[in-house]
């Protein structure tokens, strides 16, 4: 397929991306930490679509070396822990490393934008004999606790209105496919992260997502318009309550190399 549009360059979207997203990545680094049986940090860890660096600051938990690369210039600038963490600009099917260097490589929430038959290659060559790459994602379920209703408005009234944009969801995940890569999937993961919002917050996370920041970028609505119709539709969903709880979707996928 055709790589997308990288919907995550503009500068207003990176900066929203960095106030806007959530920080659910260090549950699942233990997750991470508990399925590798680490006792010890590992060496060193590259985190690949790493955008502001919500997920690579979650691998200095696990590793000594850590290491960030993004596609968007804009998010690197703001990129967390900057004097621990190395970033770099780089694509996912083509990284500024040597091979055999990474004990373990990340990626949250990005792969349906590589090239993955690409990437997989990339990635073995950068990891060391036995190496992990691990695969994750959060994202949003539309279950907000207590309020049913909102489960039916994400898809029927959001989703209509922001529909998101073309991603590579349909790759063959299965070990007859990835030993041709140099890789076996070891195990899979699925969880919920229950993340706390405001209004204000709720409608700051939406504006981060692909689906408006396409329609914003194509000149279609300016961020006021899109933040006016958000409040004006969610604004009942809190009735006079100051935070909601949303559950977020987690899945882990562990490759290991082959050799």
């Amino acid at each position: 397929m055709s790589l997308p549009t990288n919907h995550f360059a503009p500068k207003n979207a990176a900066e929203r991306y960095s106030k806007g997203r959530p920080y659910f990545h260090h549950n699942t680094i233990l997750h991470i930490k508990d399925h590798l049986k680490l006792d010890d940090k590992l060496e060193e860890a590259l985190d690949i679509a790493c955008g502001t660096g919500l997920s690579t600051q979650a691998l200095l938990y696990i590793a000594s070396k850590v290491y960030g690369t993004d596609t968007s210039e804009e998010m690197l600038k703001w990129a967390l822990e900057p004097k621990k963490i190395s970033y770099a600009l780089a694509p996912a099917e083509k990284q500024p490393f040597d091979s055999n260097t990474f004990d373990l490589i990340t990626v949250c929430s990005g792969v349906h934008w590589f090239d993955i038959d690409k990437f997989l290659i990339e990635s073995n060559r950068l990891l060391k004999s036995k190496g992990w790459l691990v695969l994750y994602d959060n994202f949003f379920i539309s279950e907000m606790l207590g309020v049913e209703a909102f489960g039916a408005w994400y898809p029927e009234v959001y989703l209509r209105k922001f529909p998101a944009p073309k991603r590579n969801n349909t790759y063959e995940w299965t070990n007859n496919h990835l030993a041709g890569f140099n890789y076996q999937l070891e195990k899979e993961d699925e969880f919920k992260n229950p993340i706390t919002y405001t209004l204000d917050e709720l409608i700051l996370y939406l504006t981060t997502q692909s689906n408006i920041t396409t329609m914003v970028e194509q000149g279609n609505l300016s961020y006021d318009e899109v933040e006016l119709w958000l409040h004006q539709e969610l604004t009942p969903f809190f009735n006079g309550i100051e935070k909601h709880t949303i559950n977020y979707g987690n899945w882990i996928k562990y490759l290991k190399k082959l050799n």
